[in-house]
């Protein structure tokens, strides 16, 4: 199966929100340092392509 980036980018705006929204919640409780936000910002976005790659 050959994948393009026109789907990464689907899977990347699929991840946004949940991106933006640990950014907000950050913002709002300062849990993670701005290393650990970026880290757990790129996480989401793997597990969103590893749940991709799962299912198909």
């Amino acid at each position: 199966m050959q994948t393009t980036p026109l789907l990464h980018l689907v899977l990347l705006l699929l991840a946004l929100p949940l991106q933006l929204g640990l950014a907000v919640l950050n913002g709002r409780t300062r849990w993670l340092t701005p290393g650990e936000l970026r880290f757990w910002g790129v996480a989401i976005f793997l597990i969103v392509e590893i749940i991709y790659l799962a299912g198909s």
